[in-house]
């Protein structure tokens, strides 16, 4: 009998992931809620050895509309079009939604959807969560004694991104306004 409960455990007992997402619900039901991190890319030409580490954040909000900040960069869409604002020219480039990064970046936002996800423990500890098409490698890696998110890495052919430093909050607006007066617009549409 003892060998028959192991197996039940094994086959249905949650998973670090699963418990994230229980811990999390509140705020993934939120109309509006944000991930800020740190972000550091390592490429065949650049292995980030001096550790930088980018600032991002993303809002997202109903009907596709978000606000993404990472570095120097900001993208935010109204759910019809995007606008990319760089800091560093104090340019606005407008431009049509890119459909495929749009649904994923609103993948991790809706709970019955981020609890379907395949998942699979691999032997580096990290948890593979298939997303975002083929092709690409994505680990969840989590505190062995707690439910606390440590990292997620994506591996994307010959380019590593580690997202780290990782908070949930639910937000009460999403602001679309980016620039100021003397921005220059570019439309691309």
């Amino acid at each position: 009998m003892g060998k028959y409960i192991f197996f039940l455990t094994l086959c249905f007992g949650s998973n670090p992931i699963d418990d994230w997402i229980d811990e999390h619900k509140i705020i993934l039901k939120e109309d509006i809620k944000s991930v800020s991190f740190k972000l550091k890319i390592e490429t065949q030409y650049f292995s980030g050895q001096n550790d930088t580490l980018i600032s991002g954040k993303i809002t997202v909000g109903k009907k596709n509309k978000f606000r993404f900040e990472i570095g120097p960069r900001t993208v935010v869409s109204d759910g019809k079009v995007w606008k990319s604002y760089d800091s560093r020219t104090n340019q606005i480039f407008i431009q049509d939604p890119d459909k495929q990064l749009e649904k994923s970046l609103f993948s991790w936002v809706k709970l019955k959807k981020l609890k379907a996800l395949p998942i699979k423990q691999k032997k580096d500890g990290g948890y593979q969560i298939k997303l975002l098409g083929k092709g690409n490698d994505i680990r969840a890696y989590f505190s062995p004694d707690s439910k606390t998110l440590n990292s997620i890495v994506i591996i994307q052919h010959d380019m590593k991104s580690k997202l780290s430093q990782i908070t949930f909050a639910s937000e009460k607006n999403l602001i679309l306004e980016i620039g100021n007066e003397s921005t220059s617009s570019f439309d691309l549409r």
